[in-house]
């Protein structure tokens, strides 16, 4: 019920923020009415915070998934406004530790999970100068899911949502074609996930994860 009551409040916040950068595109538009066109290569570098609270698994710091986006980009920007949508190719792994297994004291196995994800990211933004500030939703379609566990591999794809809404938010500068950007996803991501079919909703404090990406315009001025 509170995770509704969320993704409504999100939806409504980011429908005003979109109406918001809407009015002031066409007040400025009405003045001074300039477009650029940008679209080329993307990687972005993912990194999860997740917090758990259970005695029956942990995420091993050194098992905090860290995942690899690669794709395109297109950015229309009409004065300091600007759109851009995303196709991304995504590779991540984790790992989640049980401790205690099965009631044995000290039997501490690992599973490791990995997936592969098609990511289809929009992002309504505004630049201040060379800064961009903007958010959006993203849409998460499940290609390919394994997981490692006791010397065995197993096929986890049909157990997963196979699609899933990402929000995020953040912030970026541009040095002539080249842009950096930082943002925050928070949502349902595949660990969160993996760590709710294991020990439940309500043991999950936080979920997010830190996005740091580079990309490069190869279209002409």
């Amino acid at each position: 019920m509170q995770s509704n009551k969320r993704h409504r409040f999100l939806i409504k916040g980011f429908i005003c923020f979109a109406l918001g950068v809407a009015f002031i595109s066409n007040g400025q538009a009405q003045n001074d009415y300039e477009q650029k066109l940008m679209a080329g290569p993307i990687v972005k570098v993912i990194s999860p915070r997740i917090r758990i609270e259970s005695e029956d698994v942990r995420i091993p710091e050194e098992g905090n998934d860290v995942g690899y986006q690669i794709g395109g980009f297109l950015r229309h920007k009409v004065n300091n406004v600007y759109i851009q949508t995303e196709l991304l190719f995504s590779a991540t792994q984790s790992r989640i530790q049980f401790l205690n297994y099965e009631g044995v004291s000290g039997f501490n196995p690992a599973a490791d999970f990995e997936f592969n994800t098609l990511e289809l990211p929009l992002s309504i933004g505004v630049n201040i100068g060379n800064l961009r500030l903007d958010g959006g939703p993203g849409l998460s379609i499940l290609l390919k899911g394994n997981e490692f566990f006791l010397q065995e591999t197993k096929n986890v794809t049909g157990d997963y949502n196979q699609l899933s809404i990402l929000w995020r938010i953040g912030a970026g500068i541009n040095i002539n074609k080249l842009s950096l950007d930082f943002k925050y996803e928070f949502g349902l991501s595949k660990t969160a996930e993996s760590l709710e079919r294991i020990i439940g909703r309500n043991q999950l404090s936080r979920q997010g994860q830190l996005v740091f990406s580079v990309s490069l315009s190869l279209l002409k001025d």
